[in-house]
């Protein structure tokens, strides 16, 4: 193992970390958006189709079938913003997965367990952060990958709403000993947090 080219690869995971971090979130405030504009159209789309059930008239049937082709022409942008969401979060999964185990096996070498990647980060402190973050990237990541694949299967309030749900709670990545770990680590790379990271 080239040890001189090994730390400067652990320096760019110390800083691929805080981005992936801050990817990770914005993608989930994207989502929060995309999600809301899903949920008002597919209640438009319940109430017109109700209206087309009771349609009473010929041309009241092709109004309100013309009204429902257009609401799933409007329903085609956030659902494609919604899979480019998954396909980022995705990425930073595989990402975190592949540096967590690179690192893993570096640490038979005793130079590496010693090595400081910064005055404060210690190569142990950062593989302890990135299988904390294997491990919760990987199982949110299986909820949101659930939530965007049925996105376009919903056919009642009750099944939105669970997709809404899953998208908004975060049990995995998120929550507090999710930001604790994620603000004890922005503290010891000295950065400072950024407003976009609520947990």
């Amino acid at each position: 193992m080239n040890i001189r080219k090994a730390k400067v690869e652990m320096f760019t995971m110390s800083e691929q970390v805080w981005k992936d971090a801050e990817r990770w979130q914005h993608g989930l405030q994207q989502g929060r958006v995309s999600m809301k504009q899903i949920k008002a159209i597919n209640l438009r789309l319940f109430s017109t189709e109700n209206r087309l059930n009771n349609a009473g008239s010929r041309r009241e049937l092709q109004t309100t079938e013309k009204q429902i082709n257009h609401l799933y022409l409007r329903l085609q942008r956030p659902l494609t913003t919604m899979n480019k969401i998954l396909q980022t979060l995705t990425e930073i999964r595989d990402n975190t997965a592949r540096m967590f185990n690179r690192l893993t096996l570096w640490m038979d070498d005793d130079t590496v367990v010693e090595h400081r990647i910064t005055p404060k980060l210690k190569t142990s402190k950062l593989l302890v952060v990135l299988q904390f973050l294997n491990q919760r990237y990987d199982a949110e990541w299986e909820v949101k990958e659930v939530v965007v694949n049925d996105l376009e299967h919903i056919s009642n309030v009750y099944e939105l709403d669970l997709l809404m749900d899953g998208w908004n709670i975060c049990s995995h990545a998120g929550g507090q000993e999710f930001g604790k770990t994620l603000r004890e680590y922005y503290n010891i790379i000295g950065r400072p947090q950024p407003m976009i990271i609520r947990f």
